[in-house]
């Protein structure tokens, strides 16, 4: 009898210790947030392409089938003389291709013209929700120079 106890009590702990684990969700961009009931993980990532082009990747993951997930807003920023400043915030709800529905996951891109020379950074905003609720987190890239070829 004892020895059912302690076994017992070592898989709760073991199943605790897996469960926190997974509390963070690593992204291209970084680590993302705390997971939740909707979000499982998200990501984000920028790339200097060339000829003055910059690539945001973005992923989602639910935490199972979502009736919407994906991307809410894209905050992008400039750093000019060594202050980060406002480049442009891109909203999902004006580009259709920032969502995917009933499905477990987003995968995109998103391309913009920058200022060679100069750095960028990206925070993306992800959303997941279904009949039962919606969540969202915010993500950072890591700061890319722009350069032409």
């Amino acid at each position: 009898m004892k020895k059912s106890i302690i076994r017992g009590a070592s898989i709760l702990l073991l199943v605790i210790f897996c469960l926190s684990i997974n509390a963070f969700a690593f992204g291209p961009g970084g680590v993302s947030p705390e997971a939740s009931l909707y979000l499982s993980s998200y990501g984000v990532g920028l790339l200097a392409v060339g000829n003055g082009q910059m690539a945001v990747e973005m992923d989602v993951i639910g935490t199972g089938c979502m009736s919407k997930i994906g991307v809410y807003c894209l905050y992008i920023e400039q750093k000019i003389n060594g202050t980060w400043q406002e480049y442009d915030t891109v909203y999902g709800i004006y580009h259709s291709d920032f969502y995917s529905y009933n499905d477990y996951d987003y995968l995109g891109e998103y391309y913009f013209n920058g200022v060679a020379g100069r750095q960028y950074r990206v925070t993306m905003t992800a959303y997941a929700g279904n009949s039962t609720g919606s969540d969202t987190g915010d993500v950072m890239s890591g700061a890319v120079t722009c350069h032409n070829p």
